[in-house]
């Protein structure tokens, strides 16, 4: 998903490998197969016997034979009907994201959505996982990799500058760039001198979208069309594969739509974030909404809060966790982490409930303890209830929400990123200039959360095959674009703006809920939208529709049944 799968981002120095242009002429390749099998060498244990998994091998360089072999890591969750109606290849975005992790997960609920009908079958792209070239790590554990990076800008903006940016914050930022300049030439030279080093260059979207239509002839059969569900970046993938591949291209879903046009320049990132703060309002809303029987945070400010208390609720907890780190007092956890938190949540409102009544609300409560403890003067605490009692953050969110893993970091994302990258003469100096603009004009809450997009910086290798230009010509089928109504990484407006490319070739739902993809929240209509499409061509009439979500009861009364367990089961039965 176009998200933190390592850090996404966006500027070059220029140390260029030889570019190819992509062009639409048919894979070169012998005729391929997939032994399958069940999945236990690829760690993963499951008695389910519609997951199965193989490998396939595809060439290193498609326009270069000498170049060897690269070998994707395959899994298949099996159509349970006796006769399957076809097969659904599924990315699940990052760049970086592991297409076996997501199906060994979820397969089985994505196939009962689909009835059933359908193999669903994803890959680990390049630079991931199983897949040789595998993870891109670059330090030799992840105490160097945190070390590393400690105290340096990439933390720094959310560890000691407000993010308000006064003339105090701009001269610590600005006071920074030379150092902060040569630490990413020193970062990638690591990434370089890693074990997949050598074979950067064959990582970018133009191999995956050539390994895609591979995979498409080893299980569909050559020529055959291919069905396509990408969500997040896979949206960029699918849409150059639809660019590359028109003749191939079946049945395709774009889900969580990223601008492709911005795709490989450093301008995706400002409309990227257009309405982040409006998730965010449903969050803080939705918790107002549920009073305290739903909302723990309600205890702290008094029964008859907004979203917009809730809101400087947060932001007064953040503001003084950050002014004791300052002072040198010991925290708990580094002041960033409740942006970085409530950023990932956002992305899944299945587990606002559930967090918000746990981690935040520990370190909330710990905020405010605090504040009276060392007696912090930041306008506006008066208001609060100091609560009583001991309280302990429970970091295992972290892990639970992927903000933390205990293995060395892949920075496949920023490998791919940087591979697609066309920006070579941005300074790390407009780099923070753009971090500013952000901020003050589009998301003051999130417009210094680093691992929106900028670890690509100073990436030295270039994919040998570039992406082409979009040359539109027509489909077999127009391409379903979806996206929420309240996205806060790939905005409804990037899927009208991509849609609006292809014309009568396009058609458009608006999923009216929040979060990232349309599987953030279920929907019967999208999912019904999505299974005729695939099932025989249908599509509502239009090109453009609306599909309210199934369940808008985001904060439900807080009981023995969680708010995750809640969601997970309403997810089971139709996604």
């Amino acid at each position: 998903m176009f998200h933190s799968t390592g850090f996404r981002a966006l500027l070059t120095l220029g140390w260029l490998a030889e570019r190819v242009v992509a062009s639409p002429a048919p894979t070169p390749r012998n005729d391929p197969s997939v032994s399958w099998g069940n999945c236990e060498n690829f760690g993963i244990n499951s008695t389910d016997s519609h997951l199965q998994c193989g490998f396939l091998e595809v060439p290193m360089d498609y326009h270069d034979s000498s170049s060897g072999t690269a070998r994707l890591a395959v899994i298949k969750y099996a159509s349970t009907l006796p006769k399957k109606l076809g097969t659904i290849f599924f990315n699940p975005g990052g760049p970086g994201g592991s297409g076996l992790a997501v199906i060994a997960g979820a397969g089985q609920a994505f196939s009962q959505g689909f009835q059933g009908a359908f193999d669903i079958v994803s890959w680990d792209p390049r630079g991931v996982g199983h897949t040789f070239p595998g993870a891109v790590t670059c330090f030799n554990s992840s105490e160097e990799d945190a070390g590393f990076w400690k105290h340096t800008v990439a933390r720094y903006i959310n560890e000691t500058i407000s993010g308000r940016f006064n003339k105090q914050d701009l001269e610590e930022l600005y006071s920074q760039a030379d150092l902060t300049q040569q630490k990413f030439k020193d970062f990638t030279g690591r990434c370089q001198n890693g074990p997949v080093g050598p074979y950067l260059k064959y990582l970018g979207t133009s191999s995956t979208v050539r390994d895609l239509v591979s995979l498409g002839d080893a299980i569909v059969g050559k020529d055959e069309p291919i069905d396509y569900w990408g969500i997040s970046y896979g949206t960029v993938l699918g849409f150059n594969f639809v660019n590359m591949f028109p003749e191939r291209a079946g049945h395709v879903i774009l889900d969580g739509v990223v601008d492709p046009t911005g795709w490989v320049s450093f301008k995706l990132l400002r409309p990227s974030l257009v309405d982040t703060e409006k998730t965010y309002s449903g969050l803080t809303d939705a918790c107002a909404k549920a009073g305290r029987a739903g909302c723990k945070l309600i205890e702290f400010t008094g029964d008859d809060a907004s979203g917009h208390d809730v809101k400087a609720l947060l932001n007064y907890a953040q503001d003084v966790i950050l002014e004791l780190y300052r002072d040198g007092v010991e925290v708990p956890v580094e002041p960033g982490f409740l942006k970085d938190s409530l950023y990932h949540l956002l992305q899944s409102p299945k587990t606002w409930g559930n967090y918000v009544n746990s981690y935040i609300y520990q370190f909330v409560a710990f905020a405010l303890q605090a504040s009276q403890v060392h007696n912090v003067t930041i306008d506006g605490g008066a208001k609060y209830n100091i609560p009583s009692g001991e309280f302990t953050i429970d970091k295992s969110f972290l892990s639970e929400t992927g903000v933390t893993s205990p293995n060395l970091t892949s920075y496949a994302s920023a490998a791919i990123v940087g591979a697609d990258f066309n920006d070579n003469n941005t300074t790390i100096r407009e780099v923070f200039d753009i971090i500013v603009n952000i901020t003050r004009e589009v998301t003051p809450t999130f417009g210094t959360v680093w691992d929106l997009g900028y670890t690509s910086y100073g990436w030295p290798v270039r994919s040998v095959e570039r992406l082409p230009p979009f040359n539109p010509k027509q489909l077999k089928n127009p391409v379903l674009f979806i996206g929420n109504t309240a996205d806060p990484i790939t905005p409804f407006a990037s899927a009208k703006k991509t849609a609006s490319l292809l014309g009568d070739n396009a058609f458009l739902l608006e999923q009216l809920g929040f979060g990232h993809t349309s599987i953030a929240q279920v929907s019967s209509c999208t999912l019904s939208v999505m299974t005729n499409y695939f099932k025989d061509s249908t599509l509502p009439k239009g090109r453009i529709i609306q599909c309210p979500v199934d369940d808008t009861d985001l904060f439900p009364v807080l009981s023995g049944n969680t708010t995750v367990k809640r969601r997970l089961n309403l997810l089971q039965k139709r996604w």
